[in-house]
């Protein structure tokens, strides 16, 4: 923030902010007491005893999440998002938000952003299951904290939720109440979160001795909309099917709304809709989720352990894995 944002803030002259941090006898301790207090909150720091000077430190931490993503970020992880810059905004930290190319300029784009120097440390949200990301900022010796995990995972500071865990939930929730034509409504097995849910699902199911045909599988993206019209051509190809495992928040929302225009009263599809905390179950779309921790408070978690990362905590006690609670019938 420059002195002209800060004079804007406070609604004063350029010049008052000015002479205000230089310590100028005609301004009034008052105004000078504002001013500094908002220039310390957004991280400025006395240069030099005798100088006077005022510099900007960094202080800021960068979420980086994928740029297919960013148009279509969901209600999860906004709420995750808003408890990290709450908790940092605390600690007097900044927290922004870089999306980065997954293609062919990931790794060019990736390393220009880490080398502008304008970061104390990054948060890597929905790790892939070999991400040059962590790779390289592990090679450059820089503080960071993942939102997930990749297949090696021992070397880096990480908070997950036991994803292989979800997935065994909500196969044996629905196995329980008698389904046994149940489709998987899933996302790229790049990302670690997805794969470990597949697997999860698919070792509670062979524990079972069911079969879930390949057919009965469908990949969606992070687009609601699209998602939605890719369930109900789905569930239309598939009506023997009477339950959906939706990998996310926002397939569940829409596997959901999907179920409800095309089947009759007599044949509703059941939704298990991982990654759903109770606040964002859907009374009149019956969707069952599974507890975790609210999104709010994993997002404070990876605030203070971004924190500790930064002040040098050895990264073998910043692996946390959250066991999810057991799976929470919906209002349908």
């Amino acid at each position: 923030m420059s002195i002209k944002e800060i004079a804007t803030q406070l609604k004063l002259s350029v010049s008052t902010v000015s002479r205000a941090l230089n310590d100028y006898p005609d301004i009034s301790p008052s105004t000078k007491k504002r001013v500094l207090n908002e220039a310390s909150r957004q991280g400025y720091q006395l240069k030099g005893v005798d100088t006077a000077h005022w510099v900007q430190t960094k202080k800021v931490i960068t979420a980086i999440i994928p740029s297919q993503e960013a148009q279509y970020l969901d209600p999860i992880l906004s709420k995750v998002l808003a408890g990290t810059r709450e908790a940092l905004q605390a600690a007097n930290y900044l927290l922004q938000v870089a999306s980065i190319d997954t293609g062919s300029k990931e790794l060019s784009e990736f390393e220009r952003l880490v080398k502008s120097g304008d970061h104390d440390g990054f948060l890597l949200l929905r790790t892939r299951v070999n991400d040059p990301k962590v790779h390289r900022l592990l090679k450059l010796n820089v503080p960071f904290v993942c939102y997930g995990r990749t297949e090696n995972a021992s070397k880096f500071a990480w908070l997950d939720l036991d994803n292989h865990q979800v997935g065994q939930l909500s196969l044996n929730r629905l196995y329980e109440q008698g389904h046994r034509h149940i489709g998987v409504v899933s996302v790229n097995e790049r990302y670690f979160f997805a794969q470990q849910r597949l697997l999860g699902i698919q070792a509670a199911a062979q524990e079972r001795s069911l079969s879930i045909p390949t057919n009965h599988y469908l990949k969606v993206g992070f687009d609601e909309e699209e998602a939605y019209v890719a369930c109900a051509e789905f569930l239309l190809r598939q009506p023997h099917i009477s339950a959906l495992i939706c990998l996310t928040n926002t397939s569940a929302r829409s596997a959901a709304l999907a179920a409800m225009r095309i089947n009759n009263n007599d044949h509703n599809v059941e939704i298990v809709g991982c990654d759903t905390p109770l606040d964002e179950l859907n009374a009149s779309m019956g969707i069952t989720g599974i507890q975790q921790a609210p999104p709010q408070q994993i997002g404070k978690q990876l605030a203070d352990m971004m924190l500790a990362r930064i002040k040098g905590k050895p990264v073998n006690d910043l692996q946390v894995v959250l066991s999810p609670g057991v799976v929470t019938s919906g209002f349908s």
